[in-house]
């Protein structure tokens, strides 16, 4: 008795994928069933289900799989995708026996059986579990179909109905778990837009200060006595912690003082005057003239450098800071002198000028438009060579688990013929 249903449901199942024909579905043992639900494919064979198999119903299958929707919900029998409500009926069919709170049941072998049903009604999981007939997530992920069952037929009474609250428990507790997973790719993408979008606002922020702050005093000195204050409450904070201080964890605290002191120097670097101007007795007021000249009795109107080398400075310390403050923790030395010269390098070329500013502004908006564009694609396309390989190791471990049965039967006749010899 034990030895005849597998071979008959792994026969019926094969049959039923090329035939599309009804698998009767059958409860078996509770070793005989996990043998099944255990080996390749062995969900589609437990619960009876036709496997749709892309050599056979051609692009259908990949088109319905692709776009998320290989669930035949109406069952109209097409076997080029899985019959939903077929799937919900042989499960319960099978739940009846393997409940943990029948005779016959078996907690571990309801919990394949409730595995089973999840993996198969969501196309997603049932598109990875195609690739190698095996569920390598089991209780990882169920991708939210936790679909709340019918109150099912009457003949299947109150079984039926603990059978189903059970798998609604299980199903959510798995979904919390897993449901949130990310593909590595998508988690790289996550990381390296968020680093452009930082790189992104600290740009604004030092564009802000070098074209508007900078330049009025009535934003200078409110600007240079915030900072100040902040780096007063930050060594504060660190003094009335027991946390040693040096030059390492006093970091924070320093950099906001050191800011204040490069927009100090961008504001004094634009207060040079290039045109002087004369009192009112025709001489000309040396405290106000630069390096212009003019004639006595000649009025010229005040004019203050647009850059100099004090706002190269002061801005050059200001974007060294932001740079530094991108990282957490003490960088080395050689890290320092190359922020440092970068930033010099970098201010020779801006000086202040909003324009300049803009176009660094776009050039990053366009790399973040980049890394939106392209690690989805290069995602869809590590994801399909993956399957590739992941459909060539499916087939190595099918083949394997067809060997090892027919190991199996051959075994078993050769015993059942042992033990008919003896017994005669």
């Amino acid at each position: 008795m034990a030895t005849s249903p597998p071979p008959r449901s792994e026969s019926s199942s094969t049959a039923s994928s090329t035939t599309g024909t009804t698998i009767p579905v059958k409860a078996l043992p509770t070793e005989e069933a996990m043998q099944i639900l255990l080996s390749p494919d062995g969900y589609y064979k437990y619960l009876a289900i036709s496997k749709p198999t892309p050599e056979l119903h051609g692009p259908k299958y990949q088109e319905t799989m692709a776009a998320g929707t290989g669930t035949d919900t109406k069952g109209s029998g097409d076997g080029s995708i899985v019959d939903l409500d077929q799937v919900k009926k042989n499960y319960r069919r099978l739940s009846l026996k393997h409940h943990p709170d029948r005779k016959t049941g078996d907690a571990e072998t309801f919990r394949m059986l409730n595995r089973a049903k999840i993996v198969l009604s969501s196309p997603k999981l049932r598109r990875e579990y195609d690739l190698i007939g095996l569920d390598l997530e089991d209780d990882a992920e169920e991708d939210g179909h936790h679909h709340e069952e019918a109150a099912g037929e009457k003949k299947d009474g109150e079984d039926e109905k603990n059978g189903e609250a059970h798998h609604e428990d299980g199903g959510k507790d798995g979904g919390k778990n897993g449901s949130k997973t990310e593909t590595v790719m998508g988690h790289l993408a996550s990381v390296t837009l968020a680093a452009v979008l930082q790189v992104v606002v600290r740009t604004a922020l030092m564009g802000l200060v070098s074209v508007l702050i900078s330049r009025y005093t009535i934003l200078t000195y409110p600007a240079m006595g915030l900072l100040i204050f902040l780096a007063y409450r930050l060594y504060s904070t660190l003094k009335k912690s027991s946390v040693k201080l040096n030059l390492a964890t006093m970091k924070d605290a320093l950099s906001p003082l050191v800011i204040a002191v490069g927009i100090f120097f961008m504001y004094r670097g634009r207060r040079f005057v290039v045109a002087a101007a004369t009192t009112t007795s025709g001489a000309v007021d040396n405290a106000l003239a630069g390096d212009g000249t003019v004639t006595p009795g000649e009025v010229s109107p005040i004019e203050y450098l647009s850059w100099s080398w004090t706002y190269w400075l002061g801005e050059s310390i200001v974007l060294t800071l932001f740079l530094t403050n991108s990282f957490e923790g003490h960088l080395s030395r050689p890290i320092l002198l190359l922020f440092s010269t970068l930033s010099l390098l970098l201010t020779l070329w801006l000086r202040g000028r909003f324009w300049r500013y803009a176009t660094i502004l776009g050039f990053e908006g366009i790399i973040a438009l980049l890394v939106v564009m392209a690690f989805p694609i290069m995602e869809m396309i590590l994801e399909s060579i993956v399957e590739e390989k992941m459909r060539k190791v499916g087939e190595k471990v099918r083949m394997h688990g067809d060997r090892m049965r027919e190991v199996l039967r051959r075994k078993k006749e050769r015993d059942e013929r042992a033990a008919g010899v003896s017994g005669s």
